[in-house]
């Protein structure tokens, strides 16, 4: 039988975190799609017999583990994790080495508040009660929806992606009240259609508040409902 493709340093890096990780060789040879004798020489031979013919690569095994491991705190991007590790290969190299562990996902940062399983149950609950509300003086059609979203331009804005570890609980977007460099809107729908876009300026009391309200809401309402409208 002919001897396979050279491994490349993806595929050893994958080998020695899944063998860190407690898999056991077989499981490790399917996952990598190599022979177990491959991932034998890869876990047990001493780094010196190892060595590959040819020019030496950028990320030597500790490296490679080292950024595996950092990565997997989920608090760095790809060129954050080269300046940070102090690592010579390129952002798109760290990319790829990263995207090859099977446990790793580039994904969005969960924007959603943390429900624990009641307020789950609660939330259910009452989405059940109003779907099946047969009161003919209370409808969907009557209520107004509103929310605001805010872009900081200069922080977090609630779009951030990063290296999620699956074997982890997601990450939590950071959030802020204030800052410099952000912009926040107002807007409501109903059935009828939506209000006009409000773009709030400084910080928003109560006083503030009323005033969105007043301007942008209560025109649209009494236009499509007059004063049978829910809020």
């Amino acid at each position: 039988m002919g001897r396979g493709p050279p491994l490349t340093d993806i595929e050893r890096g994958r080998i020695l975190e899944l063998h860190e990780a407690g898999f056991r060789l077989r499981k490790i040879a399917r996952k990598v799609e190599r022979s177990v004798g491959a991932v034998q020489w890869v876990i047990y031979v001493p780094p010196t017999q190892c060595k590959k013919p040819g020019p030496a690569t950028s990320l030597s095994d500790r490296k490679l583990r080292l950024l595996v491991r950092t990565a997997s705190k989920g608090q760095l991007s790809a060129k954050q994790l080269k300046l940070e590790l102090k690592l010579s290969t390129s952002v798109r190299t760290i990319q790829r080495v990263l995207a090859g562990v099977d446990w790793l996902v580039y994904t969005k940062m969960d924007n959603t508040l943390p429900l624990s399983a009641e307020d789950k149950r609660a939330r259910e609950e009452w989405a059940w009660e109003m779907l099946m509300n047969k009161d003919p003086v209370w409808s969907w059609d009557c209520i107004i929806f509103s929310d605001e979203k805010k872009w900081n331009l200069d922080g977090p804005d609630g779009f951030q992606t990063y290296w999620r570890d699956l074997r982890r609980p997601p990450s939590q977007t950071k959030r802020r009240q204030a800052g410099d460099g952000s912009v926040m809107v107002w807007a409501g729908i109903s059935a009828a259609g939506k209000t006009k876009l409000a773009v709030l300026h400084g910080k928003q009391n109560s006083d503030d508040y009323v005033y969105t309200l007043s301007e942008f809401l209560l025109p649209f309402a009494h236009l499509h409902y007059g004063t049978d409208f829910t809020f």
